[in-house]
């Protein structure tokens, strides 16, 4: 049984689980849906996703926090992650981010993660700032986090070992 952290209209976000493992696995592996996720421009395996599935359940379980499953409410659907963790899961600084297979994009799902996991963040978490990254190609999704009220601050390299665009949010 899932265990749903918090809800949008359309949207459950989930602690990771062993359930999704299929889902994402399929989506990760995709190297059109990794184009602007990974580090090293590399699908992930099947034993990467199990491993980053329960990294992600841990950190769910120590900090409040993590790159939740995103569940499509009306489907039942594992649509991809998204949520909130320390920025390369090492330090002080807390991302949001959040990734969705390319059957999913275009349908507004980044934004409604990234406004709902910015809330809880502020809320629910007590946070007073939150960092987002982009790759400079990735314009959708540098639209988004603009949308939901990002702040584009240029490109930094301290960031996952890539040249990237950051972004910041402060509370109020």
């Amino acid at each position: 049984m899932r265990e749903v952290v918090f809800e949008t209209d359309r949207l459950a976000l989930c602690v990771p689980c062993s359930e999704d493992v299929t889902a994402l696995a399929g989506y990760w592996g995709d190297p059109e849906t990794m184009r602007y996720l990974g580090v090293d421009d590399d699908v992930w395996t099947r034993e990467q996703v199990v491993k980053r599935i329960e990294r992600g359940a841990r950190f769910c379980d120590e900090y409040g926090m993590t790159f939740w499953t995103v569940v499509e409410k009306a489907s039942g659907m594992v649509i991809g992650q998204g949520g909130l963790v320390p920025i390369a899961f090492n330090g002080d600084e807390v991302e949001l981010g959040y990734r969705f297979g390319k059957a999913h994009w275009g349908k507004g799902y980044a934004t409604e993660v990234a406004e709902a996991s910015a809330a809880y963040g502020f809320g629910e978490l007590g946070l007073d700032r939150l960092v987002a990254v982009s790759f400079p190609g990735n314009v959708a999704s540098r639209k988004v986090l603009t949308k939901v009220g990002f702040k584009e601050l240029g490109k930094s390299g301290l960031y996952y070992g890539k040249m990237l665009v950051l972004f910041e949010m402060r509370k109020g």
